[in-house]
């Protein structure tokens, strides 16, 4: 087929331009391609691992039901190790370090919430972890070390009073009066009208005695 001259001049044209952008432009395409791959398959690799976090955690809640102590805690270690980067790791180790407790192991308990405190990278659920641990360390009579815990806590709005709370429990323990009196009125004051600790709360600041 003939060429006319203005149309061979393009076709040359888009011939030197080939010659020299060819390659470049092949590359970059063949690395967005890639790159869209591996995005693609990162998103499928974070839903499989959520997937079988999952089922894990359901068997792990379902131990926790029975009372089966062994198993939770070995579910709980199997989350943080094999699917630590999904939120039901710190989920696990909540439900674990509770279970612990209620078998009066304070050590198990200890190191569920310890590592959701310095290895989870979930902020949502540090100061929960760390209302938890004080109370852990409050039961054993470490009440210095219960406070520094509940110092470097930053709770949400509905943590707040959980946390005043268990602050007023460490200082009564101290024999703090005032203090304690202080963050239990605070707890009262931030957990508002349907605060579920108001009951509470108003029992614990009704048995302080009278400053003196």
């Amino acid at each position: 087929m003939a060429y006319d001259l203005e149309e061979q001049e393009s076709i040359d044209q888009m011939k030197a331009w080939w010659d020299r952008w060819g390659t470049p432009v092949t590359a970059a395409v063949c690395v967005c391609c890639l790159g869209f791959a591996a995005w693609n398959g990162w998103n499928w690799w974070q839903r499989n691992q959520a997937g079988k976090a999952a089922q894990m955690y359901a068997q792990l809640q379902q131990a926790v039901v029975a009372n089966d102590q062994k198993n939770a805690a070995s579910l709980s270690t199997g989350l943080v190790s094999e699917y630590g980067s999904t939120i039901y790791a710190p989920l696990g180790a909540l439900a674990a370090a509770n279970a612990a407790l209620q078998n009066g192991n304070f050590a198990e308990a200890k190191a569920k919430l310890e590592w959701v405190i310095d290895k989870a990278g979930r902020p949502e659920y540090d100061a929960l972890a760390r209302i938890r641990l004080a109370g852990v360390l409050y039961d054993e009579g470490k009440l210095d070390e219960a406070l520094k815990v509940l110092d470097a806590a930053k709770p949400n709005a509905d943590q707040r009073p959980l946390l005043l709370d268990r602050l007023g429990d460490v200082w009564a323990a101290k024999g703090d009066v005032k203090k304690a009196r202080e963050s239990w009125a605070e707890a009262q004051k931030t957990g508002g009208a349907n605060n579920p600790l108001a009951r509470v709360l108003e029992l614990k600041l009704a048995s302080l005695p009278a400053e003196g």
